[in-house]
């Protein structure tokens, strides 16, 4: 993690009115909730994904996410109108490539929102992003909040 970066991402979090967070699997992953598509940990690592993309499965387990499964309408309209009021965006976590979800740190970034990236590894945001601070969301998260609204020193 470079403090310098996460200093400046700190002084533009501080002066922000408006703040979206945009979170994906990386954030589940460090929060002990499986993800889908990591090599070691991820469901179809451990099952079949076919065996799993059945309605019998549907039914054994109402919680299954499918595939090609549409974003609410509301929830991804919603999601855009957020954005493209911001200034400031944080990216948490996200590999930015699974659409449409992955359009709305780019919405932000048009209409001129600071971008902020927080992942460990480069992703296809790196360019969107403003800043990109690389590191786990649990060890970046506390210092850019630590800084961000660290109380006046007396």
């Amino acid at each position: 993690m470079d403090a310098v970066e996460v200093q400046r991402a700190a002084a533009v979090l501080g002066e922000a009115r408006r703040v979206v967070v945009f979170t994906g699997a990386g954030m589940s992953a460090e929060s002990g909730v499986p993800t889908f598509r990591d090599d070691l940990t991820g469901l179809w690592a451990r099952f079949d994904a076919e065996q799993l993309a059945t309605p019998e499965a549907f039914h054994a387990d109402p919680d299954l996410v499918w595939f090609g499964e549409a974003l609410s309408e509301a929830a991804l309209t919603a999601a855009v109108e957020a954005a493209a009021s911001c200034d400031v965006l944080l990216t948490v976590g996200t590999s930015g490539v699974v659409y449409p979800a992955a359009e709305i740190p780019r919405v932000a970034a048009r209409v001129g929102a600071t971008v902020i990236q927080i992942n460990p590894e480069p992703t296809p945001l790196d360019r969107v992003a403003t800043l990109n601070l690389r590191g786990p969301a649990a060890t970046v998260l506390p210092a850019l909040v630590a800084l961000a609204w660290a109380p006046p020193s007396a």
